[in-house]
């Protein structure tokens, strides 16, 4: 089973720092004895740093329009995520993506604003959201660690390119842990590509249902932004559509795409009343060259 990895080269952040050397093995034991270890430094929220208006990019966008449309919708997602609290070094790091990485930057956000939206239909304002929303836009971190070549190819990844991806929520859970401590953001990016079982990288068990959220806002957020190896996004429905789609193959979890969908259609009522209709009609690229990533069948030691 993949669920570990041993560093061929030493984890840098954006500035230079090393987080761990060469020769650590990365696995569950190695990511929460960091946490355990970390002294996190202290956080300020989102609002309060140059990134705060940043979501504002998202919530405007007609893309996402059901999702915010409901009144107080936008608001109260606007002031959720502007909540997050975040250390000096990781808004850094989100300043650093939207420099050097804008498309990561820009899906750090969306799926920051889609699982708020997401959170907020089933648990309203939570004292939890705060956090929640900071592991939704740092889930994907980890990502900063692939090389844009492999991550902008628009044909079919060689093996030793998709393990490079498949990496990354690893390296992402390894950095927040040293960053953070015991975080909700730390399972976010260690997790959120499980699919079930299916994904990567192995787990014991099933992750909580706030890190099912950030996943299922992630692979949304994906569908509905460009990317090289398909001619168009996703439009809102299409994507829902695909992700109704593995839940009916065993890849997604039902209830927490019942919450997608019980937002993308204003939030009213109760989302476990949502029933999967058997049309398909949103709109879906004409070219679509994805695959899967495949990670490796046992961790690389």
């Amino acid at each position: 089973m993949f669920d570990r990895l041993t560093l061929a080269e030493d984890l840098l952040d954006c500035r230079g720092r090393a987080i761990a050397r060469r020769g650590l093995v990365v696995s569950p034991e190695s990511i929460e004895e960091a946490a355990q270890r970390a002294r996190p430094a202290p956080r300020r929220a989102l609002a309060e740093t140059p990134l705060g208006g940043d979501v504002a990019e998202v919530l405007d966008d007609p893309t996402y329009r059901a999702l915010f449309a409901r009144a107080g919708a936008r608001d109260a997602v606007a002031r959720a995520v502007g909540a997050a609290g975040l250390t000096a070094a990781l808004v850094e790091e989100l300043l650093a993506l939207r420099e050097e990485r804008p498309a990561l930057h820009l899906h750090a956000f969306t799926t920051a604003a889609v699982a708020v939206r997401m959170l907020l239909t089933a648990v309203g304002g939570a004292r939890a959201l705060p956090d929640l929303a900071a592991a939704a836009l740092l889930h994907d971190l980890g990502m900063r660690h692939v090389p844009v070549a492999v991550v902008e190819r628009a044909d079919r990844l060689e093996i030793r390119e998709a393990h490079r991806i498949a990496a990354h929520p690893l390296l992402g859970a390894y950095q927040l842990a040293f960053e953070l401590g015991p975080h909700p953001a730390v399972a976010a990016a260690r997790c959120h590509h499980w699919r079930c079982g299916q994904g990567y990288p192995g787990m014991g068990a099933a992750p909580s249902r706030a890190v099912e959220v950030v996943s299922v806002a992630s692979a949304f957020a994906a569908l509905t932004r460009p990317r090289a190896y398909r001619s168009a996004a996703y439009d809102a429905r299409g994507a829902a559509d695909v992700i109704v789609a593995e839940v009916l193959a065993g890849h997604a979890d039902a209830n927490t795409a019942k919450l997608l969908v019980h937002a993308l259609r204003g939030g009213r009522g109760d989302p476990r009343a949502v029933r999967f209709g058997g049309a398909r009609d949103g709109h879906a690229p004409e070219v679509n060259r994805h695959a899967p990533v495949s990670a490796p069948g046992r961790s690389p030691l």
